[in-house]
């Protein structure tokens, strides 16, 4: 049974001043740092105004109180209040991280005024939680695993709780919730933590090639099992063959998740989101990387269900690599996919950060034979010979770089799902006019912004209104005031335009920029950080169009 602990509070004095409670009660996580208090310490960084308030992270308890009650899902790390919105911000490489061991971890309360104290309580992430959504209490444990009764007293300045961390593995994070006393207010302080270096792979040998990628795309019921089929020069080597069985109902992202650590502490090859010499396993798709000096050339992923009723293949052959630009700007990607029985094919192209370019969905279901035995309405059965379909994807926006061609391929009938990999590169220079209209290096507007109502610094948005501001169109996501769309995450760029780097823009995740004649991808939330200066913030997508 949990113990709930009695927090003692001593008081070395009272003022006669009566003190407003909402204006000063505050206080945060100062050790573990608290991802508000590194935003002041300047190790995290973007963070608005929280900077300068790492203490005020404050918002309503509810009715009942949190977990069920308080901030709406998405808004938990900012409290659910838009002045601190830019904390809601999560990727799997977004917030410094504290590196912490699972069993008794001390954490320390700061306080700038304190205030009579209900309780507080920590809630960690689920061991499968998604790395790259907002925070919701799908996110959580939402059972506290330790706690402590205020006593409706004052605090000390500094509080220590002594808490006894679950076990976890790579990045996690920490909710403590600091419930006040007389007030329907509660501080929330997201912690950034990493579990003892958690699963990730570190390598002394840079050389390494992308083999393959887990894409995370489909759930597994008890029973089933995702694994990987290691291509060397001989044909598939069944010995370096890495697998997952689930033994409860399993996430697509949560599978793809345990098979890439897996494959990590194996050791033979490696998966993750790569940094440098190191590998970390997300809620996601991973990628799979080999030693440039091994054989292997390519890794697939596929699936055996428990109760799979028949044995179907499916192989990806005559991918088309390198394949030329045209003079618009535009790339098509040819590809052989061969089956034995009537399947739905998802393609998916994705660019070195791992960002979706393009994606279509194939039937083939009219492709396949119909034996004898089987009446024109039925679909094919597996077990027929394989037959081959040329399918295509079509690249609108197409840049020179190196890409990765996705396949899932799952049976019409039956209980079947298979996935296969390839690498593709495309080449040329590219579309002679833009492809897009890029605001800024071209001069070019949204023609379409003039039809908006403008945007006034004065007016507050609550969310869903369009303006427009510098030529082009935005909309408003929440509740904001006095900040530019330009300068804040609480607007969306509504344009289908492309602008040029600024240091006082905020780039959202996915977001693409114009940078010394390059179009760069921000592969998280960034301000402030141009691709020279913070090159892992951004992947390379090609030249600029010229005007």
């Amino acid at each position: 049974m949990k113990m709930i602990k009695t927090q003692l509070a001593f008081v070395a004095g009272v003022t006669a001043m009566s003190l407003s409670i909402e204006s000063f009660s505050h206080g945060y996580v100062s050790q573990p740092e608290s991802r508000s208090y590194l935003c002041k310490l300047g190790e995290n960084t973007g963070c608005g105004a929280v900077q300068y308030e790492p203490q005020s992270v404050e918002g309503m308890d509810g009715s009942p109180r949190f977990p069920v009650g308080g901030p709406a899902d998405g808004t938990i790390a900012a409290a659910g209040s838009p002045a601190w919105s830019e904390l809601n911000a999560q990727t799997p490489a977004r917030w410094s991280k504290n590196d912490i061991s699972a069993g008794t971890n001390v954490f320390t309360w700061t306080f700038t005024a304190n205030h009579t104290a209900r309780d507080w309580r920590y809630f960690i992430t689920n061991p499968d939680w998604d790395q790259s959504q907002p925070l919701s209490r799908s996110a959580f444990e939402l059972s506290p695993f330790c706690e402590y009764d205020g006593g409706m007293m004052r605090p000390p300045m500094t509080v220590q709780h002594s808490c006894e961390v679950p076990a976890r593995e790579g990045y996690q994070i920490i909710l403590a919730v600091w419930d006040v006393g007389d007030t329907a207010a509660s501080f929330y302080n997201a912690i950034d933590v990493n579990f003892d270096g958690g699963d990730m792979a570190v390598i002394e040998d840079n050389a390494f090639l992308e083999v393959g990628t887990i894409s995370g795309a489909v759930a597994l019921s008890p029973g089933d099992t995702v694994y990987t089929r290691v291509m060397d020069e001989n044909g598939e080597n069944a010995a370096l063959s890495v697998t997952y069985t689930a033994t409860v109902a399993t996430t697509g992202a949560a599978a793809s998740l345990e098979l890439a650590r897996a494959i990590n502490a194996q050791g033979y090859f490696f998966a993750g989101e790569k940094s440098g010499d190191t590998f970390t396993p997300i809620a996601g798709a991973n990628k799979i990387y080999a030693m440039g000096n091994d054989d292997i050339q390519s890794i697939q992923v596929a699936i055996e269900f428990a109760n799979a009723e028949a044995e179907y293949q499916v192989t990806l052959s005559n991918v088309d690599s390198p394949v030329d630009i045209n003079s618009l700007g535009m790339a098509d990607v040819n590809f052989t996919v061969s089956t034995n029985g009537a399947m739905d094919i998802v393609a998916t192209l994705f660019d070195a950060s791992g960002a979706t370019v393009t994606s279509d969905t194939f039937s083939l279901d009219d492709t396949m034979p119909i034996p004898d035995n089987v009446g024109s309405c039925d679909s094919p059965e597996p077990g027929l010979p394989m037959q081959p379909t040329d399918l295509k994807l079509h690249v609108h926006e197409a840049f020179a770089g190196d890409y990765t061609l996705v396949i899932v391929a799952t049976a019409i009938q039956g209980n079947a799902t298979i996935q296969n990999t390839a690498n593709v590169t495309l080449v040329g220079s590219g579309a002679e006019t833009p492809a897009i209209d890029d605001a800024g290096s071209c001069g070019i507007s949204d023609p379409m912004a003039s039809m908006q109502p403008a945007f006034n610094l004065s007016t507050v948005y609550t969310g869903g209104e369009v303006v427009s501001y510098s030529g082009l169109i935005y909309k408003a996501k929440w509740w904001t005031v006095d900040v530019a769309p330009d300068a804040t995450n609480a607007f969306e760029l509504v344009s289908d335009i492309r602008l040029d780097y600024s240091d006082s823009t905020i780039f959202l995740e996915g977001a693409e920029a114009i940078f010394e004649s390059d179009v760069y991808r921000a592969n998280w939330w960034t301000l402030g950080y141009s691709p020279m200066e913070d090159p892992d913030a951004w992947s390379l997508i090609g030249p600029a169009p010229s005007c």
